[in-house]
């Protein structure tokens, strides 16, 4: 009780800090210059594994100031209500501070939920995004995750094809790493929808740093990168993805970096350590403000 009510305080000085010394928020955080040869763009920053550590008004402050920035929400059956799986409890509370429907929220979809959709079942992600809020959808089909999507095939990249075409105010993305080939592969090479992106990750979801990142997709299909990027390495990794990117447009994700550990054992959400991402951004000049 005692930490609950020291926290929002904390954050708010912390808050009002960077915005007077916006260097504070990337002390020790690696930079690269990336301002010389063809300008990567930096469509959003995605956070991911938002729980019930923390206050969804907090990320709603964030998001009503940097509304490029985007909460990622871990969804696994077997796992709701453990460290970085919000308990539905929690992601209730969230649709209410997001009454207005103007968060940037990404529901990751693990076991269950990403097979249900491989199979073409949309009923939960059209429940997400008519009521919660929720515009992009992340297919996590790993076993990492608890789904083998080498049994899913051909069948599953059709299946989620369709329900591309079906839900166009979403936007699905798919994993790709070489566990996931049977699925984007196929995508990628016969015009995907136009809501379905890509999301290079060979660490899948194991949070390994990248040595390098792969060309881009074909022109007009959306992507992104991701793999063990945190405080201390966005801005290094950020510019080997401008090498690699160009003058493309692109989105990060990232998700282990974002946890502590408090003395007591617990599991938390770093709001911290996301802003200080943020500031990364900022600097480098890939994203507008203060």
């Amino acid at each position: 009780q005692e930490r609950e009510i020291w926290a929002l305080p904390s954050f708010l000085n912390y808050f009002f800090n960077l915005l007077a010394e916006p260097r504070l928020a990337y002390t020790g955080a690696e930079r690269t210059g990336t301002r010389s040869g063809p300008k990567m763009k930096l469509s959003m920053m995605g956070f991911c594994g938002a729980d019930d550590s923390v206050d969804p008004r907090l990320l709603a402050a964030i998001s009503a100031r940097y509304d490029w920035v985007e909460w990622g929400v871990l969804f696994r059956d077997d796992k709701q209500g453990q460290p970085r799986f919000a308990t539905f409890e929690w992601i209730e509370d969230l649709k209410t501070v997001n009454e207005d429907k103007r968060m940037g929220l990404a529901g990751h979809l693990c076991s269950k939920y990403a097979i249900d959709l491989l199979k073409g079942d949309a009923s939960f992600v059209r429940k997400m995004h008519e009521e919660h809020g929720f515009t992009r959808f992340q297919l996590n089909a790993t076993a990492a995750n608890n789904v083998d999507s080498s049994q899913l095939g051909a069948e599953g990249a059709d299946a989620l094809r369709r329900v591309a075409e079906e839900l166009p105010g979403c936007e699905f993305i798919l994993q790709a790493n070489d566990e996931t080939e049977v699925l984007w592969k196929p995508l990628l090479a016969s015009s995907p929808p136009a809501n379905l992106s890509f999301l290079f990750d060979e660490s899948k979801g194991l949070g390994v740093v990248a040595a390098s990142y792969p060309p881009p997709p074909p022109e007009g299909v959306r992507f992104g990168y991701t793999g063990g990027l945190g405080p201390k390495n966005i801005g290094v990794q950020m510019g080997k993805m401008q090498s690699a990117a160009g003058d493309r447009e692109i989105w990060v994700d990232m998700e282990s970096s974002l946890r502590t550990k408090l003395e007591g054992g617990q599991d938390i959400f770093d709001v911290y350590k996301a802003m200080a991402c943020i500031r990364v951004a900022i600097e480098m000049g890939l994203k507008p403000g203060k």
